[in-house]
């Protein structure tokens, strides 16, 4: 067993707690915090764009991308309608949809952890290209399509309540 195995094997188990922690999170009532909706709604497009640009000599790499971000983004729309938003004094809350949350949360996960099976059995230097695959830049297309709806539905909704 190498090295890198041994610290993978050793962090096992906290990895799983945070990914078990983040999980658990989708599912319960959350404090809507501006700033976050925000944050959401102007980092991924940069996140979305820095991608395009960058898989512009990989067009069915960047077609899995648009298309992977199109169906991430209205799966967001269906979790949106079925979000719960609720205010109580001057705090906002939500809870939201957690079977499709969880899905793409566990999609994200999945493909993680592969990345990483990968690293581990085909060492750093042969593991493919991060934005060769298009498998992985359609998972990350849908996550960042799905969120990005997800806060602009929820910012739309905290901006709404302000007047």
């Amino acid at each position: 067993m190498t090295q890198t195995n041994l610290i993978l094997l050793a962090a096992s188990p906290l990895i799983m707690w945070r990914v078990y922690k983040r999980v658990q999170r989708l599912t319960v009532r959350q404090t809507s915090r501006l700033w976050r909706h925000w944050f959401g709604v102007i980092f991924l497009p940069l996140v979305l764009l820095a991608m395009i640009v960058m898989l512009l000599a990989k067009p069915v790499v960047l077609a899995t991308l648009l298309g992977a971000a199109l169906v991430g983004g209205t799966l967001g729309f269906v979790a949106l309608r079925r979000m719960t938003f609720d205010s109580l004094g001057s705090a906002y809350f939500y809870t939201p949809y957690a079977p499709i949350g969880m899905v793409v949360a566990m999609l994200f996960i999945a493909r993680v952890l592969y990345r990483l099976y990968e690293m581990v059995t085909l060492g750093p230097q042969q593991a493919p290209a991060f934005g060769s695959s298009p498998l992985t830049m359609g998972i990350l297309g849908f996550v960042a399509g799905y969120y990005l709806v997800c806060a602009s539905g929820l910012l739309r909704w905290r901006l709404a309540t302000r007047k």
